[in-house]
């Protein structure tokens, strides 16, 4: 329903096993996230097209970004936002918001697998007000304060 695209194709998320729900996916950057902070880490990974006419009527679909639990088990890194949407309109380059909680500097290298993604169906409310019917024309952030 939703295909991604990608320049480097080591990069497009991969799952694990047969019956993963989640993709991993992998950072396009080599960075390190000190200690007590956080970082906003490229994929490398966009949207590329959405099948709009596999969505059932009343839902959107979404990637959500999941944290990788053994990373978060063994050296403290979680998603700043708890757990990421990426909406369908999305135009930009999918990033990751991890937290560094460790007491050690976290480093990533490229290719390194950072979270996980699904792609879940979103029911919509009856009644909700959409804020525009036009195209997104910006990215992460671009719809609040």
């Amino acid at each position: 329903m939703i295909s991604l695209k990608t320049n480097d194709p080591s990069l497009m998320p991969q799952y694990a096993t047969k019956h993963s729900a989640g993709a991993d996916i992998k950072s396009s950057v080599d960075l390190i996230i000190p200690a007590g902070t956080r970082a906003r880490v490229p994929t490398g990974v966009w949207i590329d097209t959405v099948q709009w006419d596999k969505v059932p009527s009343g839902f959107i679909p979404e990637i959500q970004v999941r944290a990788r639990s053994g990373l978060a088990f063994k050296q403290g890194i979680m998603l700043t936002n708890g757990v990421g949407t990426v909406d369908a309109d999305y135009p930009e380059e999918i990033g990751v918001l991890l937290y560094n909680s460790g007491t050690s500097d976290f480093v990533i290298q490229k290719g390194d697998r950072i979270a996980q993604v699904t792609i879940n169906l979103v029911a919509r409310f009856d009644n909700a007000v959409s804020s525009s019917d036009s195209d997104r024309k910006s990215g992460f952030g671009s719809t609040g304060k």
